[in-house]
């Protein structure tokens, strides 16, 4: 059975060049005549590939859940990837209108690569296509250092570099299920509850309850079995969290 993530996409402004028609067509020499040219900036969501696991580092998509033209809503299923570990339902976090589709079914992409492209409107949807296909995105790092398997930040948005932890919904010592909510995090925009995607028993919390950390830090360190729990927490050197915001 397929689980649910989330897609973590990245906003881009496009130039797209219109031209509204006012007269005849193309003239010899390649010049446009009598028509108007238009500069628009239409803002678009780069839809990327999403780390599903840890140890993840590109992924192949099993299917697109939408097609271009289709109206996609925060929240909505858009592709199944699959991973190193298993195939996943994975949401968008934005509304849009899916405008490209750069990754096909059964193509592989890196871990934060453009694998798609949402328009804000249907009407933006041929002015973003025109703009030409969207610059693959680099792939996300993969954090290193830390025993165990780390649990990290990540971005609730696509403007998000860091956030709080308002809450941890599991304590050390805790068994972890993939799939599991296992915080709640405070973004730029809302909170959400943050779900894990591997599984484990919580060895260690490194950035407490009302502290900050960047997109992509460790927050904290699953340890595979129960008794690896007091050997992760001391090989993990909590990182200095950044303070509370007043």
């Amino acid at each position: 059975t397929s689980s649910t993530s989330r897609i973590l996409p990245t906003m881009r402004a496009a130039t797209v060049l219109l031209l509204a028609s006012s007269g005849t067509g193309l003239i010899p020499g390649g010049r446009v005549a009598s028509r108007r040219c238009v500069v628009r900036m239409v803002e678009t969501v780069d839809i990327t590939m999403p780390a599903l696991s840890s140890t993840m580092t590109s992924g192949r998509v099993v299917s697109w859940l939408k097609n271009v033209g289709d109206k996609v809503e925060a929240g909505d299923p858009i592709i199944v990837v699959e991973s190193d570990k298993a195939d996943m339902e994975v949401e968008s976090y934005e509304d849009g209108y899916l405008a490209q589709v750069v990754i096909g079914e059964g193509e592989d992409a890196a871990v934060g690569a453009t694998i798609g492209v949402l328009a804000p409107t249907a009407e933006d949807i041929a002015a973003v296509q025109a703009g030409g296909p969207a610059a693959a995105a680099p792939a996300a790092p993969t954090p290193e250092g830390t025993a165990g398997t780390p649990v990290t930040m990540p971005a609730l948005s696509s403007t998000m570099t860091s956030g709080r932890v308002v809450s941890w919904l599991k304590s050390v010592g805790d068994k972890v299920e993939a799939g599991d909510p296992v915080m709640v995090v405070e973004s730029d925009k809302a909170d959400m509850e943050v779900e894990a995607y591997d599984e484990g028993y919580v060895a260690a919390i490194l950035v407490e309850e009302g502290s900050e950390a960047d997109v992509g830090a460790p927050v904290a360190l699953l340890a595979e079995t129960e008794a690896d729990i007091a050997a992760v927490a001391a090989a993990g050197a909590a990182p200095a969290a950044a303070p509370a915001a007043a």
